[in-house]
């Protein structure tokens, strides 16, 4: 019956929370060969997909869903969010426009829709999308560090400077903000804030390859040459 059925579905995904990850994957791969149309199981098991990084797999089934059913809006989202993650960003820019259609004004869609036009260096035409976004949630410090990057796509570094200090305040442990305000001060030249803000980034995130990299660049535009090799070397064994 449709009750068992179900009930199967979400002992697996409860299965798959408590950490018996590759088992439930099996064994709801093998309940969705026997029940294609259910749409709730492969739905559940595109979600497992991505978190076991098999985004190929995931992207098969979330389309699978998607062709039978154009208003699964979930899918899409998920979707998208992978095609980013790819830097598929037509892709993502196409889905992110459809999931807006299902679902008017839907805060992350709005934020996500800017980051997608910011990398494909169309700033302007996500400057919009990113204000709505942010009218809708306005802690958003994701959102706020994205209407810094616009700011600073766009060359409007003291615009984009007060942003993300605004995103820090809101979250003081979100690392890519520090980074961003830090290349702004070093568009203005001002290597020491600059140097200050990565540092305060890699403080927040060891493993910040990007922030390692700034601070090595820093370095390397102020003579200090045996520091920045340290940090490249640093940057190349992560």
């Amino acid at each position: 019956s449709q009750s068992y059925e179900a009930a199967i579905v979400n002992k697996l995904i409860a299965d798959f929370q408590r950490g018996e990850r590759h088992s439930s994957f099996k064994k709801l791969s093998e309940f969705i060969n026997k029940n294609p149309k259910d749409e709730t199981a492969r739905y559940n098991f595109a979600l497992m997909c991505e978190q076991l990084n098999y985004l190929d797999l995931a992207k098969d089934n979330y389309n699978k869903i998607i062709i039978k059913n154009s208003q699964h809006w979930k899918s899409k989202f998920n979707l998208y969010l992978i095609y980013i993650k790819e830097k598929n960003y037509e892709s993502a820019l196409k889905l992110v426009n459809e999931v807006l259609k299902i679902k008017n004004h839907y805060q992350p869609a709005l934020r996500d829709k800017a980051v997608i036009l910011y990398y494909l260096k169309r700033p302007d035409e996500g400057l919009p999308f990113i204000k709505e976004s942010l009218k809708h949630n306005q802690k958003d410090f994701i959102a706020l560090n994205t209407l810094g990057l616009i700011y600073m796509e766009m060359i409007q570094y003291n615009l984009a400077k007060k942003i993300f200090m605004e995103a820090i305040f809101v979250n003081p442990k979100y690392f890519p903000s520090y980074n961003n305000l830090g290349r702004c001060f070093e568009y203005e030249n001002n290597r020491d804030l600059a140097l200050a803000n990565f540092k305060k980034a890699l403080d927040l995130n060891p493993q910040f390859t990007e922030a390692i990299n700034n601070i090595a660049n820093c370095y390397n535009q102020s003579g200090s040459y045996e520091k920045a090799i340290q940090f490249y070397n640093k940057a190349l064994k992560l």
